[in-house]
């Protein structure tokens, strides 16, 4: 019986290490996925910008000046970032948060540019094992300049 009791407890402990090497593989692809994203904005890295994103992905947000609600073909964004490429971006980025459950995932993200904050909100999924973001919603909060 005392066997039984080894060869049992080392199965079990093969099946946890198993399980948790596997959570880990997706938290650091999801993750990477949401710094290709922040990265590629900073740094005006196109490349990672579009490694970030399922092609079909698409980014909603109610804009500031108008109040109107706009639907963005992710396509957009990235033609836009284009016109940045190379260029640093002065500004801190982070991963507020981050929640998998199987092959979806989401992800709550800050940009602080001085004067504003973006605050990012990412579907992502894992297609074909490797996870992309495949919606993004944000706001965008104006920051006043400290008074003199």
């Amino acid at each position: 019986m005392p066997k039984f009791t080894v060869v049992f407890s080392a199965f079990l402990l093969c099946i946890t290490w198993m399980t948790s090497s596997a959570q880990v593989s997706d938290q650091e692809g999801v993750n990477q996925a949401l710094m290709n994203y922040l990265d590629g904005g900073t740094y005006g890295d196109t490349v990672k910008l579009n490694k970030a994103f399922h092609v079909s992905a698409t980014m909603k947000f109610i804009d500031n000046k108008t109040g109107e609600f706009r639907d963005v073909p992710i396509r957009d964004f990235l033609n836009r970032a284009k016109a940045n490429a190379g260029k640093t971006s002065d500004r801190k980025t982070k991963i507020v948060y981050t929640t998998i459950s199987g092959t979806a995932a989401q992800a709550r993200l800050e940009i602080d540019g001085g004067t504003y904050k973006f605050h990012d909100y990412m579907n992502l999924l894992k297609v074909n094992g490797e996870w992309k973001i495949v919606s993004k919603i944000f706001w965008r909060e104006d920051i006043a300049a400290p008074e003199k």
